[in-house]
């Protein structure tokens, strides 16, 4: 969508759902697109491992809870394996947090603290606070974890282990004088195809953090941050649709992931697949898009622009340069989705999402009828409405998208039995 508006509380509604991976260009992001610093106090942590900050000073209290403790949040459609580390000096408590299915370690927490055996902790860039109550034998903290308007049980138990292995892992990988950032998983003896996700504008590896577990227990499965956002590496410009394309297709090949491929794509993303199909026709197996962006549209807001449009795209221009790239280059993309074919004989779902949050509700219509009329001209394709979910149905209705994703692979793997 063009609409810098739009997309400011698309990536916050993003960043306030159980979103643990949150690159440093992602939090940069949102102040440029004119989000209030007051929500993100501190918008960017320290890189450091553990943060020390004023607690409890009872060392009883203190030695109590100090160690390692797993839990897991469970959203209902998708679950988290969360590892909080807790450190005690002198009655000082330091903690960090790991998020192992989403490949992220030393998450930092800014405060910890406990008296009386209630526990409280905060990380200031997520917007999350926990609090809970230790049991009496000390074996496991009972309490809630709550994330902007989303509060959820958690459980944390001690545990013998810093971490529980993760089906997922990070790899950079250097695609022509720059690296991306991976996180993959990968299935022994997986059957082909793998599945890979695009993000939207300004997103990455974030943006598939309720899915991509769960896709991994049916399917290879490789999200990665586009360069010059999160922890890749600036590339090339423009930063086209064919240019972006051209590195990930470098970047699977690196990694030995081998196709044929069923391409995901959010938002933005959905053109940036689109374009790799058409340049790698042979090589794909199957598209999901996930409210796609659609050119049409962008046509439509050129005839009804947004009031305060200039005031916005001068925000965009302070933001970091990644995210200006790719709002530079949006223009052609779009033409190179144009001109882009989806290869003939694969399974093609598109899921529009229904609910108008911060948008207008006949933009909202617009949107979701030029995805109707893409979807009706390709054959066999495949539409879902998402009736919960605003544009990020990934993390609104995370089940609804994994079962539309385990659909197209299991077509894919039909059509090459």
């Amino acid at each position: 969508m063009r609409k810098l508006k739009r997309m400011s509380n698309m990536i916050l509604s993003a960043c306030c759902t159980l979103m643990l991976v949150l690159g440093a260009s992602t939090v940069n992001n949102l102040a440029a697109l004119g989000v209030e610093r007051d929500s993100y106090s501190a918008l960017q942590p320290p890189r450091t491992s553990r943060l020390e900050m004023k607690t409890q000073r009872d060392d009883s209290w203190a030695k109590q809870i100090e160690g390692s403790w797993e839990g897991t949040l469970d959203a209902g459609a998708a679950r988290l394996k969360l590892v909080l580390h807790v450190t005690n000096k002198d009655g000082r408590l330091s903690a960090s947090l790991d998020s192992p299915d989403q490949g992220a370690t030393d998450l930092p927490i800014d405060t910890i603290s406990i008296s009386e055996g209630l526990v409280r902790f905060e990380m200031k860039a997520l917007a999350v606070g926990y609090e809970g109550k230790l049991t009496k034998d000390g074996s496991q903290i009972d309490g809630t974890w709550a994330q902007r308007d989303v509060s959820l049980a958690l459980v944390f138990k001690r545990a013998s282990l810093t971490a529980r292995e993760s089906p997922l892992h990070l790899e950079k990988i250097d695609v022509g004088g720059h690296s991306l950032n991976l996180l993959i998983g990968i299935q022994a003896g997986a059957k082909a195809p793998a599945v890979i996700l695009e993000g939207g504008f300004g997103e990455g590896i974030a943006a598939w953090a309720l899915v991509q577990t769960e896709i991994a227990k049916f399917a290879s499965v490789v999200s990665y941050d586009r360069a010059g956002l999160g922890q890749s590496e600036p590339g090339p410009k423009p930063r086209s649709a064919k240019q972006i394309a051209l590195e990930l297709h470098t970047a699977l090949q690196k990694a030995g992931i081998k196709p044929p491929y069923v391409l995901v794509g959010h938002s933005l993303g959905g053109p940036y697949i689109r374009v790799f199909a058409g340049l790698y026709p042979s090589e794909v197996a199957g598209l999901v898009l996930v409210d796609p962006s659609q050119e049409t549209f962008e046509a439509w807001t050129k005839l009804h622009p947004h009031p305060g449009f200039k005031e916005e795209e001068a925000k965009i221009a302070q933001a970091p340069e990644g995210l200006r790239d790719e709002w530079a280059a949006i223009a052609v993309v779009y033409e190179q989705a144009q001109a882009s074919r989806v290869p003939a004989g694969i399974p093609v779902t598109l899921l529009t999402a229904m609910e108008a949050r911060d948008i207008s509700a006949e933009a909202r219509q617009v949107w979701a009828d030029k995805q109707k009329e893409w979807i009706e001209k390709v054959p066999g394709g495949k539409l879902i409405i998402a009736e919960k979910s605003d544009h990020f149905i990934q993390l609104r209705e995370p089940k609804l998208l994994v079962d539309a994703i385990r659909e197209v692979v299991e077509k894919a793997r039909g059509k090459k039995a």
